[in-house]
């Protein structure tokens, strides 16, 4: 039975990841995770593209404030087989504005099948049920054709461009809080 930091899309269930499930991923633990999380991973569970390089600093975040469950890292898993699809996921509680990023990465074998839109669609629907969330936004990179899809096929709104320190030029995309 889902709790409240699981959801169930049509194909997809996406887990909220906690202190302990992102600890294995660190580890590089697959049957630690499992254990975790009840889904199946390769040996060693690589990180999607993207998602190794923070991996640590979304542990550290959940051991320190294990009330943010839900505010950062989704595993999205296939539900027909319980395999790993990639993560999708928000960066933390949103700000004074009411607003909080998006971002999702699916592993390659993954990729064209729908499932990044999908996940995705679930994590803004749960953020923007949220208390204090007014808008989703994402930062994608102008080169990531398949990124920039998503977020139209989301339905957000390309609201500018902006430079990230380590990406390059990004589009911003936003969708607001039906009133």
């Amino acid at each position: 039975m889902p709790g409240p930091f699981t959801v169930q899309t049509e194909r997809l269930r996406l887990d909220a990841l906690d202190r302990d499930a992102l600890q294995a991923w660190v580890d590089g633990d697959a049957d630690a995770l499992f254990e975790c999380t009840s889904t199946r991973f390769s040996d060693p569970p690589d990180p999607p593209p993207l998602f190794a390089e923070d991996l640590p600093m979304f542990r550290d975040r959940m051991a320190e404030t294990p009330g943010e469950l839900g505010w950062w890292v989704w595993l999205i898993a296939r539900r027909e087989d319980d395999r790993a699809v990639g993560v999708c996921g928000l960066g933390g509680r949103p700000d004074d504005e009411g607003a909080v990023v998006l971002g999702y990465s699916v592993y390659p074998d993954m990729e064209g099948r729908g499932y990044a839109t999908e996940a995705a669609r679930a994590v803004v629907s749960w953020a923007l049920e949220a208390p204090g969330v007014s808008v989703v936004r994402a930062t994608v990179p102008t080169g990531n054709p398949a990124s920039l899809g998503v977020a139209r096929k989301l339905g957000m709104s390309h609201v500018g461009s902006e430079t990230h320190p380590e990406v390059g030029e990004v589009a911003v995309y936003e969708m607001t809080r039906q009133s």
